[in-house]
């Protein structure tokens, strides 16, 4: 049997307590270098093959970006990645948690040459089936990101409300933050050129959405989705069907009240947990 090293997913990433404080004060966060140069051509490719492995299984939001779900089930690559410890001790210290766990992971492929369309404003709170605010998603690009390829805006300081939970992505949540900016004078941190390996961190409440990609190249990133590792299941019924259908898939067998922790949500700094 062959095992893979990833020696360079081991080493902790230098964040400095400027950047939680940013992260912290605006729900969002763009962070160089996340992934280490050597890691990115293999996590690439293994990304690009277990995606089309889950052709089947894919799902397009809108024309906006096509997805697949939890490659770290069905790639070693995938997994080492999703279960690193340098990813998720970036998201505990943003997050102010003694550890996280997975949610699930997840393929944003945007095409190019303006098929892929722009990403709605959203917030992803809509989906979480989580009694908590301790939610925070990496998303990083496996190619070089220019703007107009479509990287990620948002909205700074908007993870402290949830005044869009009750919408799904769509136009009318795009239409609903739209109006929100403007009336409020909310402040719009701007789409920023990421290189591979970059990552942004942002709060399941940060409304974000994405330009179109007008690039002649297809947006390959992926997502990692965490949580505080000590969040329960709500006792109370999920309140929109996308809840309810994340909570059976992503939880299988947690009960209301109890710890969100099931063989799919393996905690990552401490992995006894």
């Amino acid at each position: 049997m062959i095992f893979n090293t990833h020696f360079a997913l081991a080493e902790e990433y230098d964040l400095c307590q400027p950047q939680i404080d940013e992260y912290q004060n605006n729900g969002h966060i763009l962070l160089r270098d996340v992934i280490p140069e050597s890691e990115i051509a293999e996590l690439r490719t293994a990304v690009v093959r277990t995606h089309e492995a889950l052709k089947d299984e894919e799902e397009d939001f809108q024309k906006a970006f096509r997805i697949t779900q939890n490659l770290w089930e069905i790639n070693d690559t995938v997994r080492a990645h999703v279960l690193s410890k340098r990813y998720a001790g970036i998201a505990a210290k943003l997050l102010g948690c003694r550890d996280v766990r997975i949610y699930h992971d997840l393929t944003f492929f945007k095409e190019g040459l303006g098929k892929g369309k722009p990403t709605p404003w959203h917030q992803d709170g809509h989906y979480w089936p989580l009694d908590t605010d301790g939610c925070i998603t990496l998303w990083v690009p496996l190619i070089d990101c220019p703007v107009d390829m479509g990287p990620m805006s948002f909205v700074s300081g908007s993870h402290l409300n949830k005044n869009a939970e009750h919408l799904p992505i769509s136009d009318e949540s795009d239409e609903y933050i739209r109006n929100l900016v403007e009336k409020e004078n909310l402040s719009v941190a701007p789409a920023q050129h990421m290189n591979a390996g970059d990552a942004t961190f942002h709060s399941c409440w940060t409304y974000h959405a994405a330009a179109s990609n007008t690039t002649d190249r297809t947006r390959i990133a992926f997502a990692i989705a965490y949580y505080d590792a000590d969040a329960k299941v709500p006792i109370e019924p999920p309140t929109n069907e996308r809840r309810a259908a994340n909570l059976a898939r992503w939880f299988p067998g947690a009960v209301p009240g109890g710890p969100a922790a099931t063989e799919k949500n393996p905690a990552v700094l401490f992995p006894r947990d």
